[in-house]
C-alpha cells in the first residue's frame, strides 16, 4: 500500500476531508475525476465557484506532490498531475492509517471499541465474522 504524509484526522468531516484541507479535498475530487490535470484546468473549474488565485492552487498540488498523493510531470512549460492513489485506495490507506494509530495506542482496546461502535446490525457482525475467518484461513496457510 502506498505511503503518503496525511494531515489531522477530522473525524466531524466527510470523505477525504477527514484528512486533506478543503482546497486539497476538493482539488483531489477534481483530480480523481479528470484522471490527468494541469494547474489551469483545475484552476479554472474551481474559479467558477470561488475567488482563488492559480498560485495557490499551484502551491496545493505541488504540495499534495510532495505528500506522495499526487504525481507531478513535466510537460512542456506546465506540470500534469495525477493521483497515485484511486479515490477507493485513498480511502482505504487513510482509514489503516487513522486505525493503526489508535491500535498503537490503545492496543486491544482499539479493536474492542471498535466491534462496539460498528452496528447493532447482524448481517454486519456476520460480514465480520466472515472478514476473520478469511484473515484466520490466510495466516495458516
Amino acid at each position: 500500500m502506498k505511503r503518503f504524509k496525511l494531515g489531522s484526522f477530522r473525524p466531524s468531516e466527510s470523505g477525504v476531508r477527514k484528512m486533506l484541507g478543503d482546497l486539497e479535498a476538493d482539488i483531489m475530487e477534481l483530480v480523481w475525476e479528470k484522471d490527468l490535470a494541469s494547474v489551469r484546468e483545475i484552476h479554472s473549474i474551481l474559479e467558477r465557484d470561488r475567488e482563488i488565485a492559480y498560485t495557490t492552487v499551484m502551491t496545493v498540488m505541488s504540495r499534495l506532490a510532495e505528500k506522495n498523493i499526487l504525481f507531478q510531470e513535466r510537460n512542456g512549460k506546465q506540470y500534469l498531475y495525477k493521483a497515485l492513489l484511486s479515490k477507493e485506495e485513498f480511502n482505504q490507506t487513510m482509514f489503516v492509517s487513522v486505525f493503526n494509530g489508535f491500535h498503537e495506542d490503545l492496543g486491544k482496546k482499539a479493536l474492542s471499541f471498535f466491534v462496539e461502535n460498528i452496528t447493532e446490525d447482524a448481517a454486519t457482525l456476520d460480514e465480520l465474522e466472515r472478514l476473520i475467518k478469511q484473515k484466520r484461513r490466510q495466516i495458516e496457510e
